[in-house]
């Protein structure tokens, strides 16, 4: 069995856990004094139970259980110390935060994979571990989702109610994607599929085609019922659906430019969880028992992380990589002003811009050599 520390406590990140620990795996879960109360009753406990509902209800036997997790800690040191895998699972805002608390105490023979990476990611990890002074050779990748469709249910229980049947997985440097699948195998067996460079699984984040327009095109319905709806089989309506559909050609067309050949959204979510006979966006979600059913899962406000992540960590790199290479992208550009006023937050200085990550002023080439390289 295997070693993993997991940073992060939230919704995916109780649920890697708990997954790996029922497994046998030494699991180290860790997270900043800030959320100490989420760490607490697992400590007390020693893990969590895990539930199945949606896509797993049938497999309960298999996957309902308690995963053990050997140590529950806020010294991030403390850790990693002795883990050759390091799990990230944070929203995008928490990404350089986390490679600012590691960057003293990441060794070379470390592989840390991000879960995701949103849109560039890693990138912006490795670029905030060369700034706090680490120049160790660490090999940094990203999934291009979670690999499982999850919430935290109490204190110490999540619920899982699908596993994807597959996840593109890039690293950084890009030539190292085969080790990185080899030794995550080691928790997840066959579940990897190598991608190129991060561009791939940046531009294959399904959450930055779904959740922005989704969200604020459900604006008003937010804020009236502080999200007493059922966000995907009530709020993707077809005209929303159509939306998503035009982010989803914008982000295939920025993809196309760098030769990225992607699948369309709805082909993403027919590889992770079925239902090919489901053609349309609309006809998927509708009926989705893995994304809606259980009652209200709408966001309460709009600072959620369907807006105050997917836009400034997901959409403003897509639109801004888009401008690089000269590829329109007016949907996801109205929905970053959009976003940008009803929070009153300029997304595109806040969010991920390619001047931070070093990539401004360079062409298509220049790009993709700096995200396969790291330099």
């Amino acid at each position: 069995m295997g070693k993993v520390a997991i940073l992060g406590s939230g919704n995916a990140g109780c649920t890697y856990s708990a997954y790996l620990g029922k497994r046998g795996h030494e699991v180290h879960l860790w997270d900043s004094e800030r959320f100490k109360d989420n760490l607490d009753p697992i400590a007390e406990r020693g893990g969590m139970d895990i539930i199945a509902g949606g896509n797993m209800a049938e497999h309960k036997s298999e996957e309902e259980g308690f995963g053990k997790i050997a140590m529950v800690t806020t010294d991030i040191q403390k850790a990693i110390e002795g883990v050759e895998v390091i799990m990230v699972v944070v929203p995008g805002f928490g990404i350089a935060p986390i490679a600012k608390q590691i960057a003293p105490y990441l060794k070379s023979n470390q592989i840390v994979m991000l879960n995701p990476g949103q849109v560039l990611g890693s990138l912006e990890f490795l670029e905030t571990l060369r700034k706090c002074g680490n120049n160790e050779d660490v090999t940094i990748c990203e999934g291009a989702s979670n690999i499982f469709a999850c919430r935290r249910v109490g204190p110490t229980k999540v619920r899982i109610s699908a596993i994807k049947n597959e996840m593109e997985l890039a690293s950084i440097p890009s030539d190292r994607i085969e080790h990185c699948i080899s030794k995550l195998n080691e928790f997840y067996p066959d579940r990897f599929v190598a991608m190129p460079n991060i561009l791939y699984t940046g531009l294959n984040y399904n959450n930055l085609i779904v959740h922005p327009a989704g969200a604020l095109l459900n604006m008003g319905r937010i804020e009236f019922t502080k999200g007493d709806y059922d966000f995907y089989w009530e709020g993707l309506t077809p005209g929303v659906c159509r939306n998503i559909e035009a982010v989803d050609e914008e982000r295939l067309a920025v993809a196309e430019k760098f030769g990225c050949k992607l699948p369309t959204f709805i082909e993403i979510n027919h590889a992770y969880y079925g239902h090919p006979e489901r053609k349309t966006i609309y006809d998927f979600f509708s009926v989705s028992e893995v994304h809606g059913g259980e009652g209200p899962s709408a966001p309460q406000n709009l600072q959620h992380r369907y807006i105050s992540e997917d836009i400034p960590f997901a959409l403003v790199a897509v639109s801004a990589l888009g401008s690089a290479v000269g590829v329109e992208t007016p949907t996801i550009d109205a929905l970053i002003t959009v976003a940008s006023k009803a929070n009153q937050e300029e997304y595109r200085v806040t969010g991920r811009s390619l001047k931070n990550l070093r990539l401004d002023g360079l062409n298509r080439e220049g790009i993709i050599n700096r995200i396969e390289t790291g330099k």
